[in-house]
């Protein structure tokens, strides 16, 4: 199985050779991408449609990869770094609702 780091950097070579570009310039729009993967798998929980639900959480972890490889972000070691963070938070911080 391939790391979350070959990943991201496989990501953005594919979306290159398909002549796309990342950048910090249009960062705001491709974050809205990653949103609007969001909300098509919003739509199919909606919709119980579970069957396509996967592929648009798949879609939204490509947009994310991509964003990770294209900036140098090493989305493994900040991964570890904070959930080291959130290990010692107490239960439920910041929050009234379990979910």
């Amino acid at each position: 199985m391939k790391s979350l780091l070959t990943w991201s950097n496989e990501i953005k070579d594919w979306r290159e050779t398909k002549g796309f570009e990342t950048s910090k310039e249009n960062m705001l729009g491709k974050l809205m991408l990653v949103v609007s993967e969001l909300a098509e798998a919003a739509e199919d929980v909606r919709h119980e449609k579970w069957e396509h639900f996967g592929e648009e959480i798949a879609d939204t972890f490509i947009r994310l990869l991509d964003i990770c490889g294209s900036l140098d972000i090493n989305i493994e070691k900040e991964i570890e770094r904070k959930m080291k963070i959130n290990w010692d938070r107490p239960i439920l911080h910041g929050t009234k609702s379990p979910i």
